[in-house]
């Protein structure tokens, strides 16, 4: 039988989950658990992953994941690794401790990375068992962190999330969202016997399909990157600007500064760069006015298709015409 697919490209945005060999538990102490935790803090570090969401059951995990280097493989192989040899010695045991390779599903951001979102955050209260009467009180999930009621690790990053809300109490509204179940698509996608590979929209899916090679064998895309400079040029030639209107801050300026907005979320799907750095390349004091920025221009492309279709005419332009 032929391994699963793996579609791997940068900035794509996955959720990895795996299971104990044989069902068995893979984690059996707080200090387990919080191993697991410094586990993905490592590869956080050493891979420049992104780690949108998690939870931490029992006998499996769930992580979301971004990974702007193309990297998914490496740096899950490190997670599995390094925690496996940590509870192999603690434990006196040897051998296999998860099942195999980690399930990874790709996941359109736009249309679904919300929902994938609260479908990990409710695992603990999703169980024919349930764990804990409220979800707030799971402390081995990013979830308290979510609503600001425990401590939000440093390599959590919460605000793209947010930003697809787009709800000015982002707390609250997040804990409301997750409260209600599951929608039944999602349901129905998690409850099938085998797991596809790909939860997106018709488009998303089409869009991948120049990624996955023809054979059975494991896919490996990786697209080149763009230096931000040259990406926020060719968006002021674009758009007769000067880069200044672009990269600076205009105080008080209340209509939609496009030009600013698509370079930004350019800058964030071609460059590779993470959060910080855009910021620094932005001139914003701090990270989270990247996510809010995206995710304004988000939400006006649901409300404006033109902006949608500029957006990626200009994507497709620049990608077939800058070199790096």
């Amino acid at each position: 039988m032929s391994r699963p697919l793996r579609i791997e490209y940068e900035n794509a945005f996955y959720h990895v989950m795996n299971r104990g060999r044989g069902r068995e538990n893979t984690f059996l102490s707080d200090d387990d658990f919080k191993y697991f935790l410094y586990c993905i803090e490592q590869a956080s570090l050493r891979f420049n992953i992104e780690v949108h969401s998690y939870c931490l059951m029992t006998n499996h995990y769930h992580l979301l994941i971004k990974t702007p280097d193309a990297n998914l493989g490496r740096a899950m192989k490190h997670i599995n690794g390094l925690y496996t040899q940590y509870f192999n010695r603690t434990h006196n045991m040897d051998g296999a401790l998860f099942r195999g390779r980690y399930k990874a599903i790709l996941v359109d951001a736009d249309n679904y990375l919300l929902h994938v979102s609260r479908y990990i955050h409710r695992n603990p209260i999703e169980t024919s068992s349930p764990l804990v009467e409220e979800l707030v009180k799971y402390k081995w999930s990013s979830y308290p962190a979510f609503i600001r009621r425990g401590v939000t690790p440093k390599w959590l990053v919460r605000d793209f999330i947010f930003s697809l809300q787009g709800k000015k109490r982002k707390y609250a509204a997040y804990k409301q969202f997750v409260e209600y179940e599951n929608n039944k698509e999602i349901s129905a996608f998690y409850g099938a016997k085998k797991l596809l590979s790909v939860l997106g929209c018709e488009d998303f899916i089409e869009n991948i399909k120049d990624y996955i090679a023809k054979s059975d064998s494991e896919s490996k895309f990786v697209s080149k990157k763009y230096s931000a400079n040259n990406v926020i040029a060719y968006v002021a030639k674009h758009f007769s600007v000067e880069v200044d209107d672009i990269v600076m801050v205009k105080k008080g300026r209340k209509e939609k500064n496009l030009p600013r907005w698509f370079a930004i979320k350019l800058c964030q799907d071609l460059t590779g760069l993470n959060l910080q750095a855009l910021a620094d390349v932005f001139n914003v004091e701090h990270y989270s006015a990247i996510s809010k920025t995206v995710g304004r221009l988000n939400r006006l492309m649901v409300e404006d298709r033109k902006v949608k279709l500029q957006l990626y005419k200009l994507q497709d332009c620049l990608m077939s015409e800058v070199k790096t």
